[in-house]
């Protein structure tokens, strides 16, 4: 399930960056996080995939402008239905029914009344003098006092309003908290901060503060109290914390204890491991060949800094932290370091780190595995090229993008080359989709090119291979054959559980860009092993279906389906599309004769009857005078059968 943020028109980028990475924290093990715009509000499916909709901080005139009409009304059905609504500063604002902000003041005054109206009453700010419009220079630590404790709590603030007489709504709002001091209002002592309103059957949790702070984060360069301010919000933050997530609980959501809390890792560098000394010494050269004086590769989307050791020299070090501060204040990446090894041996042993710093995963379990899965195949596939080289970071933005968005250095990579991560901060899955990455889960991309001339073979096809040889890869092992795992056209992974239910494990994209006649691909995958959330895990069903079978273990599960891929992707190669492929995505796919509606074309019902073998796109016939349709997904990001178009001849 997902949790929504608004990062549209009107919103700071500072509220969207610590909503998100609280949220990621607090909610990320058991919710995907992930941002959306107006367009996908007002024209995706997203209801049915969404526990949690949440709109930040920023302006909300410019929410109005963009939200009002279709999209609220998606937003207070999905509510009134059982949904849950998160609201900071603007975002309270903007779900009240009444807003008064900095009335009477001619050039900055707002009054009117909100679509969404989910609290019932008038919502007034700002509640302290000094709000300076895209600025912390107006900021403060303000003190908050929490139903049931005694003690104060200071929560960051900045221009957040207070929810007038919510008293007078006892059966309809709870008030979570209260502003100790009452500021400008001159009506209460204690005016509400933080209100928990019911609206039909779900409801929305709102705050004039931002409990959701970091403090330690935000450049206070221009705030006169910058040193008072961190020092009472970082004494302050676990009973900041505590609000927060007793808050979240009683929405109803599942949230990471207290004790367990962790904020967004670091990114770590990457190592560059490889099956053979040679195959290192290629890419450290094509990689250095690319830095400047300072060793630095700035590429399209990310910079990078290679370099053959673990260590640096102080000038270099806090050279490569200014940048990255310089870099995350532009909501860019921190520099990337890539450690090339140094002393290669002579034999044509594996090269990779010391164990001691890839805790998470063994390399040389990997290669062993990648070496004897490979000598399975005809001629002990001595010509298999695949996984013999892999990028790894314990912690990582997203191995998509630093392959898919760099195209310089994506170049100088050779085929088969994967960027592997046991922890993703902005796992990219397809259309605006992320991957809750976990330490439990396996995600990678790696690299193929794919030449214009094998024109039997369409590029298009080439995810369905590799969906196909993730479930495959399992499947074709003894003892595994009946593990259920199945295909969810176009490229996601399902497990069909044993009460009928299908849960989602994995999935995967493709993104291609063209140059000299060839496609230079890069597929992404992400596969649950071992997390029992947000869906379930592929071991747990290995157990309950068979409880003697071993757990897949990450790296020879790897190697496993680097190699199924290839023997699959040189037989497409050879033959193009065909029975030998068809039978077998058939068999593992779940559409074989369901019925769908096609919203776009009079509501015609049809039954799924294939895949097209020109563009792979999904073929159904009408039920009553089989005629028949070549259907593609519109592109939104919650539910590939759902919003199914017409493709045009």
């Amino acid at each position: 399930m997902n949790v929504l943020i608004y990062y549209g028109n009107g919103t700071s980028f500072q509220s969207v960056k610590q909503t998100y990475n609280t949220l990621k924290t607090v909610l990320g093990h058991a919710y995907d996080v992930m941002k959306v715009d107006a367009h996908t509000l007002k024209s995706e499916p997203w209801e049915s995939t969404c526990s949690l909709i949440v709109m930040p901080g920023g302006r909300d005139l410019p929410y109005c402008a963009d939200l009002n009409g279709l999209a609220n009304d998606k937003i207070k059905a999905f509510v009134k239905n059982g949904g849950r609504y998160l609201g900071f500063c603007a975002g309270a604002y903007y779900a009240s029914k009444e807003i008064e902000f900095e009335k009477g003041i001619k050039e900055r005054e707002i009054v009117g009344t909100r679509e969404l109206d989910f609290y019932p009453g008038l919502s007034r700010g700002t509640m302290f003098p000094g709000f300076v419009y895209n600025s912390e220079k107006g900021a403060r630590a303000i003190s908050l006092h929490m139903k049931n404790d005694s003690r104060d709590i200071k929560a960051y603030y900045n221009g957040g309003g207070y929810f007038v007489k919510a008293k007078n709504y006892p059966d309809q709002v709870k008030v979570i908290c209260t502003y100790k001091d009452p500021g400008l209002c001159k009506d209460e002592q204690e005016p509400a901060a933080g209100v928990l309103c019911k609206v039909g059957k779900g409801s929305a949790l709102l705050f004039g503060a931002h409990p959701e702070y970091d403090v330690n984060s935000i450049d206070l360069s221009e705030n006169e109290n910058r040193q008072q301010m961190i020092d009472d919000l970082n004494a302050s933050a676990p009973l900041c914390r505590r609000l927060l997530l007793e808050s979240l609980c009683e929405l109803g959501l599942k949230v990471t204890p207290l004790n367990e809390w962790k904020d967004v890792p670091e990114v770590t560098p990457l190592f560059l491991t490889a099956v053979q000394p040679s195959v290192a010494e290629h890419i450290t050269s094509e990689l250095l060949n690319l830095t400047d004086d300072l060793s630095l590769v700035k590429d399209d989307h990310d910079t990078f800094f290679i370099t053959q050791t673990a260590s640096n020299d102080l000038d270099i070090a806090d050279h490569l932290k200014s940048l990255s501060l310089k870099r995350e204040a532009e909501d860019k990446s921190p520099v990337l370091k890539i450690i090339c090894p140094t002393s290669l041996p002579q034999n044509r042993q594996p090269v990779y780190p010391e164990r001691s710093l890839t805790p998470f995963f063994d390399f040389a379990e990997y290669y062993q595995h990648l070496i004897n899965r490979r000598k399975q195949e005809w001629g002990g596939g001595a010509w298999y090229r695949l996984g013999n080289s892999i990028l790894y970071s314990e912690v990582i933005t997203s191995t998509q993008t630093v392959l898919d968005k760099n195209y310089n250095f994506a170049q100088c990579l050779p085929d088969g080359v994967i960027c592997l991560a046991t922890h993703q901060t902005s796992g990219r899955g397809r259309g605006k989709n992320s991957w809750v990455s976990q330490a439990g889960a396996v995600q990678y991309s790696f690299i193929i090119r794919h030449s214009l001339k094998l024109s039997h073979a369409p590029v298009v096809f080439i995810q369905y291979l590799t969906a196909l040889s993730i479930v495959e890869s399992i499947r074709t092992q003894k003892g595994y054959e009946n593990i259920p795992l199945r295909l969810k056209w176009p490229n996601d992974i399902y497990v069909d559980l044993p009460n009928g239910d299908l849960k989602k494990v994995g999935g995967l994209l493709v993104n291609s860009s063209f140059i000299n006649n060839e496609f230079l691909l890069v597929i992404g995958c992400g596969v649950n092993l071992d997390n029992p959330e947000p869906t379930v895990s592929i071991n747990e069903v290995i157990r309950q279906h068979n409880p003697r079978l071993l757990p897949l273990k990450r790296e020879e599960w790897v190697a496993n389906a680097m190699v199924t891929f290839e023997n699959m992707y040189l037989e497409f190669c050879e033959k193009g599309v065909g029975p030998w492929f068809l039978n077998k995505y058939y068999k593992r796919w779940l559409h074989s004769d369901k019925l769908v509606t096609l919203t776009t074309h009079d509501n015609v019902q049809a039954k799924i009857i294939g895949i097209t073998s020109d563009y792979g796109l999904l073929e159904a016939e009408d039920i009553h005078t089989r005629k028949k349709y070549k259907l593609q997904p519109d592109g939104n990001s919650f539910d590939m059968l759902k919003g199914l178009i017409i493709k045009k001849e």
